[in-house]
Parts: structure tokens; sequence; C-alpha cells
């Protein structure tokens, strides 16, 4: 399997030369850390209720689509990204998803390990401390014929950007995002107190993934790659990419497996209500008015606070909101509602 460590790492070339692997026809095993922040949408990540592009242009942070799963990332220096690209059929390449992530997810949980973080894989796709901490998500998808298994090791990581690129329908989750962020995201700097070097991560990433594919053989960046991954780059940002009219519209955020923040629209005779909620572990942590008709602006939703998320304890918990005009199970059952 070759093995390629591009020098130019600028802009969104980190992202754009897997793709341009797979579409050259080729296979390998990249390593790489950005030289500047941005934003990666997954496949089908709704750009309108995902990022905040209006802070993203204002602070310089370019925003472009990848053609994998999983969902909004920000990537940048600090990150070592790895991504493995094979060609199918492939012996590596099982038919379900979940055993590739339990293969090749051996790789960075031993690169964690080494640099002093025991990890493990909090399925399908997370990176996880022994306390839960997500320490690295990873994502999968098919370019033109070749599976793609992507991921990155944190370093470290910029939550205070994190939280404000990140687009949400009420300003007033805005706090509670930044606290999931800091209790469910980690780093190796945060779990150890030190910051390995990005060649000496790499170099680890090479030293365990080489066994499962076979053996690694460094190979230079051709010309042709780099070209291919600029026009790759420039396709992945345009608008007609980003604003892709297959995407989902998203009313849920997910921090890490297990903790979401969400919004719920519930029709009123005197007007939509929105509620908007903080859920962690299956117990709500936040829940708040974001938009109420008149005569419901008063409603008083604490006592919500620290329930559990479901049907029995919501219906006694739940304050009077007879001046809605609706019934108790009508609300219950919308805030209840399925969201992505």
């Amino acid at each position: 399997m070759q093995l390629f460590e591009p020098l130019d790492n600028s802009a969104l070339l980190p992202i754009a030369y897997f793709h341009a692997l797979a579409r050259l026809g080729a296979e390998g095993l990249i390593l790489i850390e950005p030289a500047q922040s941005f934003v990666s949408l997954g496949t089908f990540d709704d750009a309108a209720t995902t990022v905040d592009r209006d802070y993203c242009r204002d602070h310089g942070i370019p925003v472009m689509r990848r053609e994998t799963g999983g969902g909004m990332v920000l990537l940048g220096p600090g990150q070592i990204f790895y991504t493995l690209v094979l060609k199918r059929p492939h012996a590596l390449v099982p038919s379900r998803v979940e055993e590739a992530y339990r293969y090749l997810s051996q790789a960075p949980i031993a690169v964690y390990r080494r640099f002093g973080v025991a990890t493990r894989l909090r399925p399908i796709n997370d990176i996880v401390t022994q306390t839960g901490r997500k320490i690295g998500g990873q994502g999968a998808g098919d370019i033109d014929g070749h599976f793609c298994f992507v991921g990155s090791i944190l370093i470290d990581f910029d939550i205070d950007l994190m939280q404000h690129i990140v687009q949400l329908p009420d300003e007033g989750l805005r706090p509670a995002l930044k606290a999931a962020l800091e209790e469910g995201l980690t780093s190796l700097h945060t779990e150890t107190g030190s910051r390995p070097s990005a060649q000496a991560v790499k170099a680890a990433l090479a030293e365990a993934f080489a066994p499962l594919v076979g053996g690694l053989t460094p190979r230079p960046v051709s010309a042709c790659l780099v070209a291919k991954a600029r026009e790759v780059a420039r396709e992945l940002s345009s608008a007609d990419v980003i604003d892709d009219g297959e995407t989902r519209p998203r009313s849920l955020f997910k921090v890490r497996e297990g903790l979401y923040l969400c919004q719920r629209a519930i029709a009123t005779p005197g007007g939509p209500l929105t509620v908007s909620l903080a859920i962690r572990d299956q117990r709500i942590a936040a829940a708040r008015l974001y938009a109420a008709p008149a005569g419901a602006t008063g409603l008083d939703l604490s006592a919500l606070i620290g329930r559990s998320f479901d049907e029995e304890t919501l219906g006694l918990a739940l304050p009077d909101i007879s001046a809605l005009g609706i019934d108790r199970e009508d609300f219950i059952a919308a805030l209840l509602s399925p969201g992505r």
C-alpha cells in the first residue's frame, strides 16, 4: 500500500487529496496536518442549518463539502488527518461498514495509546476515552469506486472556534453548546498536558496502519495528484456543491454520541411555539423557549432540566400549558418527535 505525506497542506488540500487519489483510480494512505482552519461538511449536511457561513466568511474560514459521511467537522492545525483509499472490491472492505470501522480503528486507538491516552471505538465511528469523551471522529464513503476511510488524531482542538461556526436556530443555546463541547470533546493536549509533534504522530499512524493494510511504501506526491487535488478543492468549495439540494435540513446537532442540541416546532392555536433543548444521555440538560405566541412567553420549562427524556417523566414534570390551547399529550409528543 502506498503512503503519501503531502508537503503542500494549504487551504482545502488536506481534504482534497483523498478525493483526488480516488478519482485518479489509485490507492493509498494519506497523512497530513492542515495549515489553516476550515469547515468540512458531510455528504448530507444542510449548509444553511449546520454552519454559520457569515461567521466563517467574516473570519476567513473556508467551507467545503466532502464526499464521505459523518457530520460537519472543524479541521485545522493540531489535527493529523488520516485517509485510507481502497479500490473496490478489496479484501479490507467488508460488506458492512461497521466491520471496517472496527478493524481500521485499531490504528488510531494504538496511536492514542502510544501517546498516553487509552481509547476505544464507540459504535459506529467515534473514538472516545475510557471516560467517554470524544477524541476522534471518523467517516467513510465511496468515491468513484473506491472505499474511503477518514479520521483525525486530535493533538489539540479549538473548541472556542468550533462553537462559533455552528449555525444554531436559537442563539440562547450558544452557552449550552460550548459547555457541551467542553464536556464531550477532548484532545491529546487536554488529556496529557503535552503536544507531540505532527511528524511523531504521522510516524505512529504509519506504524499502526502498516500491519492492517499489508505494509506501507512511502511515495512522493506526484504533480498530477497535486493538480487533481487543487481541481477537487475548487469544486468542493463551490456554491453549487455546498448548497447541494440533496442535503437534509437539520433540527438536531450531535456534539457526541449521547449529547445533542435540538429544536422542536409545536403548532398552537395562537401560533407556532419553538422549544430548544439540550439532551445529555437521555436527560434534559437545558430547555428554553426560542419563539412563542402571545400568552406563552411566561412558560417556564426549568422544571424539565435534569429529567429523563421520556413520555412518562415529561408528563409528570411539564408545567401547566393550558394557556397554549393544546393537549399536554400533543405537546409532549412534539418534544419527543425524532429529528436529525
